[in-house]
């Protein structure tokens, strides 16, 4: 299941039609994300720059070290430009940029030492962010592989149930779901494309692990009275859906009860907040108010959500200080959490699709405190 060559070429072109607004005569993207966004060369990106060029008119150019050579021709653009390695006797930054005649010029991501040097070759080139906004807002193809990817989500959360309730380790669970998980997407979608980063990820924790947001697992076997944290991305064709969830395990205490209903407070007000014209800021404070009135405002650790798409976090960030507007087709995950330190962290995530009137979730796994007791 993939984006069409005519899509990457549609896309292409919007790009190349904003760049005269945008103020520039070629645009040359270096950020391996929005070359797949721009193009569909996936590639494994190293420390060897390679850099796709848009041009307010004409075909894109690739300039690429030599072993990647072989597999940039195998996409649709035709002229693809080669160097031998890195670093070799001429940066190979100076190289593309020697061999780029458009007058205004723009990057659209550099490290600082990339930035000074390229600023040697060509001083009026600026940064622009034209494809970061473009992304903000997924076409319907785009949303129809995060629906598909929500699925294969919401799978590997039940089978790493299924694996916590055989007494799996942390580690063992984990990798039982993703063996179950990426089985089934072979299955039904046949080839895919994982850019050697693999199409699963995430974690399973017990206990006071689960206490950590990204917390690492090791060979802890679950426990009654844990609190489980099943954290989990899928992707298809590298766009990433989220579904999170918290287990307990046993019957829950009055303490674990009171968490847990802060933080299904927190997720439906975040999701019930999300809907167009709204603003990111406004949403995570929806979200993260609902448990600051339940008096556990010291146990916060991070911001409601951030965007979904190409990749795993990428903008919007739905966070204090982001007055990014929601818009229809915007993705975002909705996770807003509790960490008690040395007990456990209690976190849902669900992926959100903003519609016209709303939002619409693209993972669909019980949520509500019934379905989250695993009984012992």
């Amino acid at each position: 299941m993939k984006l069409t060559t005519e899509w990457y070429q549609r896309k292409f072109r919007e790009i190349q039609s904003r760049l005269p607004d945008a103020g520039l005569d070629a645009l040359l993207l270096l950020d391996p994300f929005n070359i797949f966004y721009a193009t569909g060369f996936f590639h494994q990106p190293t420390e060897r720059p390679l850099a796709a060029l848009v041009p307010a008119a004409g075909e894109p150019i690739f300039f690429v070290p030599l072993l990647e050579e072989d597999m940039a021709r195998e996409t649709w653009v035709e002229d693809v430009r080669s160097y031998f390695d890195y670093p070799g006797e001429v940066h190979p930054l100076i190289w593309m940029l020697g061999q780029i005649q458009a007058q205004r010029l723009g990057f659209d991501n550099l490290s600082i030492r990339d930035w000074w040097l390229a600023q040697s070759a060509r001083p009026k080139a600026r940064i622009s962010d034209l494809v970061y906004t473009m992304r903000l807002v997924k076409d319907p193809e785009e949303i129809a592989l995060l629906d598909k990817a929500g699925i294969y989500a919401d799978l590997m959360v039940e089978k790493a149930r299924e694996a916590i309730i055989l007494g799996h380790s942390e580690m063992d669970a984990f990798d039982y779901a993703r063996e179950k998980t990426v089985v089934q997407m072979q299955a039904d979608l046949g080839e895919l494309v994982f850019v050697n980063a693999g199409l699963v990820n995430g974690a399973v924790l017990y206990g006071d692990h689960s206490a950590y947001p990204h917390g690492l697992m090791t060979d802890r076997k679950p426990e009654p009275g844990h609190i489980i944290e099943v954290g989990i991305g899928a992707k298809v064709s590298t766009y990433e859906s989220e579904s999170e969830h918290t287990f307990i395990f046993g019957k829950p205490t009055d303490r674990a009860r009171a968490y847990f209903d802060a933080m299904y407070e927190a997720w439906a007000a975040g999701m019930a907040a999300a809907k167009p014209g709204v603003r990111c800021c406004d949403v995570n404070e929806a979200a993260l108010s609902a448990i600051r009135k339940a008096g556990f405002e010291k146990y916060l650790r991070h911001r409601m959500g951030h965007g979904k798409g190409l990749q795993e976090h990428e903008a919007p960030w739905v966070a204090a200080g982001d007055e990014t507007v929601l818009l229809p087709g915007m993705i975002i995950s909705d996770e807003p959490g509790l960490y008690v330190p040395g007990y456990g962290g209690f976190r849902h995530s669900d992926t959100l699709v903003i519609t016209e009137t709303g939002c619409r979730r693209l993972t669909h796994y019980p949520r509500d405190l019934e379905h989250c007791i695993i009984d012992v």
